[in-house]
């Protein structure tokens, strides 16, 4: 399980843990804490899991997977997490994770932009 984030992806956890304190409190900031690392854990063990997407329109081998697969129940979570195969700073390849935005956002320039 070898991944790394973007420095958009950390933006983005960072940026989603703080509104979830601001709005729902610290026992949903760790409840959600826990879903995005099983995500992201689920991804990097096995990159093209079926409940994954590929999304070939923003760029070759960029996957999409639902935090709500991580929760383990419908509406458990809103955010998605996109990624790809990749080389990782240390030399090794794994999974890059490039952003994790809400499942209403339109993801292509975030993305693409985020790509190494």
């Amino acid at each position: 399980m070898i991944f790394e984030l973007t420095l958009a992806g950390e933006r983005d956890i960072r940026d989603i843990l703080r509104e979830t304190l601001k709005m729902f409190g610290t026992v949903q900031l760790s409840v959600y804490q826990r879903i995005i690392s099983t995500g992201i854990a689920l991804v990097a063990e096995q990159p093209e899991r079926p409940e994954s997407r590929a999304r070939p329109e923003l760029g070759p081998e960029i996957r999409v997977f639902h935090l709500e697969l991580a929760a383990g129940r419908r509406g458990g979570a809103a955010h998605c997490l996109y990624y790809t195969p990749g080389r990782l700073s240390d030399g090794s390849t794994g999974t890059v994770i490039l952003r994790v935005l809400h499942e209403h956002m339109e993801p292509r320039h975030k993305v693409i932009r985020s790509l190494p």
